[in-house]
């Protein structure tokens, strides 16, 4: 769906030019990181995607936004915190000053997590999760 396009494309590309130190951000799910070659990378995609009808044509939509921060195992839990702090300032002054209110109309953060790739070892992963509510 296009809206999703327009969300996901619009998140990364403001991530882009704020978020220094990150070699690659991604909109949508990657479909495979090479943490060999690429030491950072964000990951920008909507998930827990519901629907309700406003009318024929309108739908007003409830999802989750997930921004995914993945590191090599050797930068740990510090770096993916001081990373998301980045993210999570960027997008508080970006809702302050209504710079995502062309797609999004509300936007709570909900979680913040942490995983690790348990087999290799080669690299953590943290999620920053926020609630958001659109219209198309």
């Amino acid at each position: 769906m296009l809206i999703h396009k327009k969300i996901r494309h619009q998140v990364s590309d403001m991530l882009k030019s704020s978020i220094k130190g990150v070699e690659n951000i991604y909109s949508g799910r990657p479909l495979f990181i090479d943490i060999d070659q690429e030491k950072t990378a964000i990951a920008v995609f909507l998930d827990e995607i519901s629907c309700e009808e406003v009318d024929l044509c309108h739908h007003e939509y409830t999802a989750a936004l997930n921004i995914a921060i993945y590191l090599k195992t050797a930068l740990g839990d510090d770096a993916l915190d001081d990373i998301a702090d980045k993210i999570k300032e960027r997008l508080s002054v970006a809702i302050s000053n209504d710079e995502l209110s062309e797609n999004i109309s509300e936007m709570t953060l909900i979680s913040y997590e942490y995983e690790q790739d348990t087999t290799n070892r080669t690299w953590f992963v943290s999620n920053l999760k926020y609630q958001i509510k659109y219209e198309d």
